[in-house]
């Protein structure tokens, strides 16, 4: 059975509860396993250690994406079913969950790591597609609550449906739209001259921009590096999206990333010295 270390749990076999499991998140420590290699294990801590940060160590501020990640370092740790499949629970029931089995729908179903909830993960996106569950968002309540523009709330929340309607099922119509969001996302950072994040359009909507620049060319994606590196610096968004997209671009520039974070795309790792000058650059520990 698991003991407590300090304040922190470490040990390969820690079985996570349902009532308390973002607590004992935050304080999880994980061991690296035999069968996980050392790339993956570093992973899925960057990944923790990312969750913890953009919560703020706080477990009341867990949304749909810190389950995902949470449920991504999981798989990537290898732990055990029972945890895995609570993580799976717990972004599954998280509010708006359904806008992400689709979205990540081929990366689900073409990456071995979710080999353990990817049944559950199909009959939830069925149960998604047909309707069956909502992915209602009451903007104007949510413009109201949290004092936001609810004209630039409702173009942010077009741009992000947009930015997943035919991803899945129909690529040329999605990079129609895709070139429709990048010419709406430079014209909006044309009018604001800033990242267009939790200060504009709230917790919900901040990462659209991301999705969009993510989704874009290597071109823009270069444009609004910078753009994202000071985001990241205000807390507009977290930091692990600017791993992201240094990956990306680093990987579709040189063929390799820095942390890892673009399975599927056959990018190396950089070596010790290049990824040390990265981290570097953008003050990344």
């Amino acid at each position: 059975m698991a003991t407590l270390i300090g304040k922190a749990y470490a040990q390969k076999d820690y079985t996570f509860s349902a009532k308390d499991f973002e607590n004992e998140i935050l304080k999880y420590k994980p061991e690296k396993r035999e069968n996980v290699t050392k790339e993956k294990f570093d992973y899925g801590v960057m990944i923790l250690n990312e969750t913890a940060k953009s919560v703020k160590n706080n477990p009341l501020n867990f949304n749909l994406a810190d389950y995902f990640n949470v449920l991504t370092a999981f798989t990537n740790l290898k732990e055990s079913n029972a945890n895995i499949q609570l993580a799976f629970e717990k972004f599954k029931n998280a509010p708006g969950s359904c806008e992400y089995f689709i979205a990540f729908e081929k990366n689900i179903n073409n990456n071995s790591a979710y080999e353990a909830i990817r049944d559950r993960f199909n009959a939830q996106l069925a149960l998604c597609k047909s309707g069956t569950m909502t992915m209602l968002f009451d903007l104007e309540d949510y413009a109201r609550k949290n004092r936001l523009d609810l004209n630039l709330v409702k173009l942010i929340r077009a741009i992000e449906l947009a930015d997943q309607k035919f991803r899945t099922t129909d690529q040329a119509k999605q990079k129609s739209l895709d070139l429709k969001n990048q010419q709406q996302i430079d014209s909006l950072y044309g009018s604001y001259h800033t990242y267009i994040g939790k200060t504009l359009v709230g917790e919900k909507l901040a990462g659209t921009m991301f999705l969009v620049i993510q989704h874009s060319n290597l071109s823009m994606m270069e444009k609004y590096l910078p753009i994202v590196h000071k985001a990241v610096q205000q807390e507009e968004i977290p930091l692990s999206t600017l791993k992201m997209l240094i990956d990306r671009v680093y990987g579709l520039k040189y063929g390799y990333q820095i942390f890892g974070s673009q399975s599927g795309f056959g990018f190396s790792t950089a070596d010790e010295k290049t990824s040390q000058e990265v981290k570097k650059k953008y003050g990344i520990d």
